[in-house]
């Protein structure tokens, strides 16, 4: 990085800008209202010496004007729901001049084996976790049934991964963030070959999580999003001291062509339910693969070091359930066969831990400002 450059930049622009001197400063951009009184990553906290003759660098000059462009590039002023009132609809609780929203997270796919660590280890080490029971849509202007697509993020301490069948589990010490971008494919009623997409769903559900070792307190908790054109719920519960259980089931005996069920799972000090697969559901990939696997929509369960696995097949032979297994699965478990009938199904569990890894490297201070990187 040069004296004049960052992030492609050029700060000559920033030189001399105060935002308590003009307070309608935008930019040169357009009309839009700029909120100037924005979260900067500032904490007198984290900095005893701080009072308020305190002189800004040029640096700290440079990266809280950067800030204010971030938050300009993802405030929205044309949704419906919000009758043209500015939203923010990505995450910026910190300083965010130099974070990469898009870039993909760098954080470790897995924690050892929980077998490896000691009682200790497991009583320091282990973060606490949530698992996404569901994220429905409550509400819609625009008729059911519809069809959406687009993303769901997720942003814990560690960094940022999708939602759908998450490659790692959650790690999470005061908040998630949630990303939602959801669009439609629009059509004009008088002419069947014109299509659009619209915004149906946009925006960021911020959650404080409080996490209880008490089975009374870890209900399930809900969090609503209304923007554009619905209100989309999003139902999770929490796990204190979680191990990241991953699931693979095998078909041994039974259909060999395409799996016709469904998969859930719970833990066994909550009851709300998972769902990992429905071979009903729109996207679900029913044929079965090489060894006779089946492609579970999700996989991994967040569950507390001192509970247990709960998982329940069910195979369907039309609109009949032709078999159900129900069993329990503990941290020793890495194997089960369940056998009904004329089936033979094999489910395999890989027990690694969800480790709290802290913020070391997340942020960085250009004096009283704090970054997030």
């Amino acid at each position: 990085m040069d004296d004049h450059h960052v992030d492609g930049l050029n700060l000559d622009h920033f030189v001399g800008f105060d935002s308590k001197l003009d307070p309608n400063w935008n930019f040169g951009f357009d009309d839009r209202e700029l909120d100037l009184d924005c979260n900067f990553g500032f904490d007198m906290e984290l900095d005893p010496d701080w009072n308020n003759n305190h002189v800004e660098s040029w640096e700290e000059h440079v990266v809280k004007a950067i800030h204010i462009v971030r938050l300009y590039q993802i405030t929205e002023n044309n949704d419906p729901a919000h009758h043209g009132i500015p939203v923010r609809t990505r995450f910026c609780r910190f300083n965010v001049a130099y974070f990469d929203l898009d870039k993909e997270s760098a954080a470790p796919r897995r924690g050892p084996p929980i077998l490896s660590l000691t009682s200790r280890d497991q009583q320091i080490k282990l973060a606490d976790s949530i698992n996404v029971v569901s994220l429905k849509i409550l509400e819609s202007d625009m008729g059911y049934p519809i069809s959406v697509f687009g993303t769901v993020l997720v942003r814990d301490q560690e960094d940022t991964l999708t939602l759908t069948d998450p490659c790692r589990g959650l790690a999470i010490t005061d908040g998630m963030f949630f990303e939602i971008n959801l669009k439609v494919i629009t059509r004009d009623d008088d002419d069947d070959d014109s299509a659009g997409v619209t915004d149906f769903s946009k925006g960021v559900i911020e959650r404080d999580v409080y996490v209880s070792s008490a089975t009374s307190d870890r209900g399930l908790m809900t969090r609503l999003l209304t923007s554009w054109h619905s209100t989309l719920q999003l139902a999770y519960t929490t796990v204190p001291s979680a191990v990241a259980a991953t699931l693979a089931v095998n078909v041994l005996e039974g259909p060999r062509d395409f799996f016709d069920g469904e998969v859930t799972a719970w833990t066994s000090g909550n009851k709300n339910r998972i769902l990992l697969y429905d071979s009903r559901m729109t996207g679900a990939i029913t044929e079965i693969g090489q060894g006779g696997s089946v492609a579970l929509t999700r996989c991994l369960v967040a569950v507390p070091v001192k509970e247990e696995l709960m998982v329940r097949i069910s195979v369907r032979q039309g609109a009949l359930q032709a078999a159900c297994f129900e069993f329990t699965l503990d941290h020793l478990d890495d194997d089960h066969i369940c056998c009904r009938g004329p089936y033979e199904l094999q489910v395999k569990v890989d027990w690694t831990a969800i480790l709290n890894t802290g913020q070391e490297g997340v942020f960085r201070h250009v004096e009283h400002t704090q970054l997030l990187l």
